[in-house]
Order: C-alpha cells, then structure tokens, then sequence
C-alpha cells in the first residue's frame, strides 16, 4: 500500500487522507456537485411538468362526468333570496334587492321573461 508515513512514523489513516484531498480538491468538487445538482432539478421540474399537464386534467375531468352519467344531478330547489346589501372590490357598498333562485330550466309555469330577470 501507499502510505506516507509523518514524522512519527505512523501510517496516515484514510479519514486524514480523504480530509487533505477534499480539501486539496474543494472548488472543483463543489463546482461539480452545484452543476450535477442544477441537471437533477431540470429533470424534476420537467418530469413534474409532464406529469402534470393541462391536457390531462381536461382528460381527467371528462373521465369522472362520464363516470357519473349513472348518477343523474338533483335540479336546484327553488327559494328566495332576501334583500342585503354587497360590498365591491373597489370599497363600495350596493343594494341588491331580493330575488329568486333555483327551480329547474323545466319549469313550464314560469314565463320565459321571468326568469331572464
């Protein structure tokens, strides 16, 4: 093997060995670790990006309404909404008088004008 040997002539351990190369060595082994450190965080960021991407939610979306085409959807229930007042984006307080809401679209005892309002 290729010890050195100090002056007390005790062989060098490995722990020591391995301390002076790394620091002999530390610019070169940091640069070489950052870059292989940036080409993994590539590859995850576009594996994620793959994984995730809009075409497959659309995709997803249309897989869980045809899942649910054996469950028909309750029509909303009719009811009234009281009057109360509503405060904007921009700080502004308005009025909103009461209305109705809900009923299905089949509802032939309602006018066509009604319901537009």
């Amino acid at each position: 093997m290729t010890d050195s040997t100090p002056e007390n002539d005790e062989p060098t351990s490995f722990g020591q060995k391995t301390k002076k190369w790394y620091e002999k060595n530390k610019p070169t082994i940091r640069a070489v670790g950052g870059a292989f450190g940036a080409v993994a965080a590539f590859f995850a960021v576009a594996v994620v990006a793959y994984t995730i991407s809009p075409d497959d939610a659309e995709d997803a979306g249309s897989a869980a309404d045809s899942a649910d085409e054996s469950e028909q959807r309750n029509s909303p229930v009719k009811h009234a909404v009281t009057p109360h007042t509503r405060r904007l984006s921009d700080g502004r307080e308005i009025d909103v008088s009461g209305y109705e809401r809900g009923g299905s679209s089949e509802d032939e005892d309602e006018d066509p004008g009604e319901a537009a309002a």
